[in-house]
């Protein structure tokens, strides 16, 4: 098959989820024989790389201003997409399902990974939830699969919107070795010396919650607040205030090998995302055998089980969670294996890649 991936910033994946995701199965569709290709937005470190990963990269603009980046570079995309003949595409981002409206005119067919409740993020105006809301209602109308990463949000589509979604959650990497320790020493780390947060620096993230929690632990232990830059906004910056020295901020990390020795090294890795989907920073830390601390959700509750600590929205209910790990360290050590084997069983992206060609060829009519 010929495969198009729309509607994100593209790959590598340097920014969130949905670009994980589309780099991860795409890597290993095309490692599969497929012809894959993503459209990607011109702008940064990777202009010019003709493809990642066995994936064809197509650079093409879009007005970078935070409200018409992905709109518009998704306008170009969906323009374009009908001169490569694709036998399918694969649109991730609810918002854009008007845009996937030209492609289908000339008869494409198109699976949607519409990310969760997006139109629920505290980030998001009124207005931005309203039109996200209703483009993934439309979503659910013209595009010929809707591919959902959570059971519950799927339950949701399938109600509310009264279509017919199919699971396949988000996937991780398993690799619970460390191989590189001394990465560690590049931050002034030890082992085991620290709690680590490393996600987008956004509301819906709790990140002042995970801050107030951390400062009211008596501990040696430092926090690595990871993630994020001092220019990405106000709330971002806000952060940075705490005057608890034990609280490092390294910046956004985007070199795998030191995220994945920041996880290895970490006491108990600490996860705050609050709204509907699988979050791939909760399986990146479960795939890399660590101790997690995760929101209390309905999705992140139902990917844990009982292989990771949950706790309430809460700054006292995290602070007295952290001190029970401190307390003890040998439910540290078991929840990292009961972690590992609950990412081995039913999140490996090989597994699920294997879905997505499924789902992908059935839509195609391959």
């Amino acid at each position: 098959m010929k495969i198009a991936i729309l509607g994100i910033r593209g790959v590598p994946a340097r920014y969130g989820g949905l670009e994980t995701c589309a780099e991860e199965v795409g890597a290993r569709l095309a490692d599969r024989g497929h012809e894959v290709v993503c459209y990607c937005r011109t702008g940064c470190d990777d202009d010019g790389l003709p493809e990642f990963r066995g994936i064809k990269r197509i650079e093409l603009p879009s007005l970078r201003y935070s409200a018409t980046d992905t709109y518009t570079h998704s306008l170009a995309a969906c323009v374009h997409v009908v001169s490569q003949r694709p036998d399918v595409i694969l649109a991730f981002n609810p918002a854009i399902s008007t845009l996937c409206a030209i492609p289908k005119i000339f008869g494409y067919r198109i699976c949607l990974n519409p990310n969760g409740y997006d139109w629920r993020r505290p980030k998001w105006g009124p207005f931005a939830k309203r039109f996200i809301y209703a483009s993934a209602y439309f979503a659910s109308k013209v595009c010929d699969k809707l591919i959902i990463d959570a059971k519950s949000v799927s339950d949701y589509y399938a109600s509310d919107f009264e279509c017919s979604p199919v699971h396949i959650p988000n996937g991780a990497n398993i690799d619970p070795e460390s191989k590189n320790p001394e990465v560690l020493a590049e931050y002034g780390l030890e082992k085991d010396g620290y709690f680590l947060f490393l996600s987008r620096h956004v509301p819906d993230n709790s990140c002042e919650l995970i801050i107030q929690a951390f400062e009211k632990l008596k501990t040696n232990k430092k926090l690595v607040f990871g993630g994020g830059n001092p220019e990405d906004s106000d709330y971002a910056r806000s952060l940075r205030n705490t005057s608890d020295e034990r609280i490092v901020f390294p910046g956004a990390i985007y070199d795998p090998v030191h995220v994945k020795e920041l996880h290895h090294g970490a006491y108990a890795v600490i996860h705050g995302n609050q709204p509907g989907g699988t979050s791939l920073g909760l399986l990146k830390a479960m795939g890399y055998a660590c101790c997690v601390l995760t929101l209390d959700t309905v999705d992140n509750a139902y990917v844990v089980q009982d292989s990771a600590i949950t706790y309430q929205l809460s700054a006292m209910d995290l602070t007295g969670k952290m001190k029970y790990l401190l307390d003890h360290p040998e439910r540290v050590q078991e929840l990292r294996q009961l972690a590992l084997k609950r990412c081995e069983a039913a999140y490996s992206w090989d597994t699920l890649a294997g879905e997505y060609e499924r789902v992908l060829a059935e839509v195609a009519g391959k």
